[in-house]
């Protein structure tokens, strides 16, 4: 995986608002085409990872103990 910078400025060329329009478009069909290929696995891994930062319950408390 590579690292970026964020820090550094992104310098960014003046667009028509046609051309920025245009590009934006490709951009959403492009991440629509991802998506939709790589979709299952980048669900599968937020909840993957989403799991350790779940709290568990302590399973050796007695189920009539209240939770505060």
């Amino acid at each position: 995986m590579c690292e970026h910078d964020l820090t550094a400025p992104l310098r960014l060329p003046h667009l028509s608002d046609d051309s920025a329009v245009e590009i934006l478009n490709f951009l959403y069909d492009v991440l629509t085409v991802f998506e939709s290929r790589y979709g299952d696995q980048i669900r599968r891994y937020y909840d993957e990872h989403s799991q350790h930062n779940l709290i568990e319950s302590d399973q050796h408390l007695p189920d009539d103990d209240p939770p505060f």
